[in-house]
């Protein structure tokens, strides 16, 4: 739940906050050891209330990454909306600087500490988020808007419980400040690309969702990945300055780790080798992940690029020749692609001691090698033929077990569930 504080100067959900604060019965919550934060919740949840909630069925809201980037389904739902219908859509978004990046791409955008963010959100006839209600704010919604978890990514990797959802959100303490946020009581629906018992399961034990409310129509994120135009990908590779000539692209993206690790996935010597390796095959290594430029400078790897933050990972996805990743639900995606995917898990043991996984072991639902040193990741690129063709059949169990369709249709398929296109 990073970055939800308020910074704005001069705004009326700031000045709630500061109102708040000055309560002197609100000053118990530091004495008590009580989050600011759901203070904040519970007035907005509870200020929304004064506001009318007369649905406007042209109205469509979205957002994503608690408010801070414009990305995966809520972005590709808005694409298609807004190539496809006329509805009124906003992408709500909690930093000017993506406001004004995304209105200059004309993309329509709600400023969310705004009274006008809460007038609109009651008036939605639907909502689509990626993340939890922090895409938003927690206004009380209309009984007539339909609000959609569409999530982030297959259940692999054990979802941690945030410590704020926890102690507040998940406890008595949301039922005695009257406040409905749990995911299963502020969103109607949560979305699923698989059909497969044990995902649906865990969807259902996590969040509390029955299972008529767990939708297994696919991820709209995944339509860019069944492209209309034979262009598209080239245009992609233009995008993300792949130089012209370059005949294969690597792409290196890990789960995010929240936890502390001893081990580094590179060291420079390492790194020396993959961008030798990467020379053999005329290829590129895209790194989506973090790395200590102070070992080694990257400016002397000519083969090896660290992508943008905020590269939208669909789009790299479909550049890429092989997947490099580990326990990140990244490839249950790029399974679409029948494209090879190698799993380069450095820290397994301290990984799943720590984090875990809702396997057996990741062994059991890897669609390529585990790799555990970078040697072994490079012998595995250098013998990637042999490998794709030994997991080909697991591989196809697993697009079949992640992905319920495998068409480019999960956006109109969920709108039309959803009957706001016909």
């Amino acid at each position: 739940m990073s970055g939800i504080l308020i910074t704005e100067r001069k705004n009326p959900l700031s000045m709630i906050r500061t109102i708040i604060s000055k309560i002197k019965p609100m000053r118990i919550g530091n004495v008590l050891r009580i989050d600011p934060q759901f203070f904040f919740d519970v007035a907005i949840y509870h200020f929304s209330r004064i506001f009318r909630g007369d649905v406007d069925d042209k109205l469509i809201i979205l957002g994503g990454a608690n408010g801070y980037a414009f990305i995966g389904n809520a972005k590709y739902l808005y694409k298609y909306l807004k190539e496809n219908t006329d509805y009124k859509l906003y992408y709500m978004v909690k930093s000017k600087e993506l406001q004004k990046d995304l209105e200059n791409k004309g993309i329509d955008t709600l400023f969310a500490y705004s009274l006008d963010a809460i007038k609109k959100l009651k008036k939605a006839r639907a909502i689509f988020v990626t993340h939890g209600y922090f895409d938003i704010l927690p206004v009380r919604l209309s009984p007539r808007t339909i609000a959609i978890q569409t999530w982030h990514g297959a259940d692999i990797k054990i979802i941690g419980n945030h410590p704020y959802m926890t102690k507040y959100i998940k406890s008595k303490r949301s039922i005695l400040a009257g406040v409905r946020l749990r995911e299963a009581d502020f969103f109607d629906f949560i979305l699923t690309p698989s059909a497969a018992e044990k995902p649906r399961k865990i969807i259902q034990e996590v969040f509390k969702f029955p299972p008529e409310r767990i939708l297994s129509i696919g991820y709209p994120r995944n339509d860019i990945l069944f492209p209309n135009s034979p262009n598209l990908t080239n245009d992609l590779k233009k995008k993300h300055n792949i130089p012209e000539g370059i005949e294969k692209v690597f792409l290196y993206a890990p789960t995010y780790r929240e936890i502390f690790t001893t081990k580094e996935p590179f060291n420079s010597e390492d790194l020396i080798k993959l961008n030798k390796t990467c020379k053999k095959f005329n290829a590129v290594l895209l790194l989506k992940t973090h790395i200590n430029e102070e070992v080694i400078s990257l400016k002397t790897l000519e083969r090896i690029y660290v992508v943008d933050k905020k590269a939208d990972i669909q789009e790299l996805l479909l550049i890429s020749d092989i997947l490099i990743t580990d326990y990140s639900s990244v490839y249950c995606d790029y399974l679409l692609l029948k494209r090879p995917i190698l799993l380069y898990v450095y820290d397994y043991e301290e990984y799943i001691d720590q984090r875990g996984i809702y396997y057996d072991g990741l062994d059991e639902i890897a669609p390529g090698p585990l790799l555990y040193t970078v040697d072994e990741l490079i012998e595995a690129i250098e013998n990637i033929g042999e490998i794709k063709k030994k997991f080909a059949q697991k591989a196809r169990e697993l697009t079949d077990y992640f992905n319920k369709y495998k068409d480019g249709n999960s956006s109109e398929r969920l709108l039309r569930l959803l009957k706001l296109i016909h």
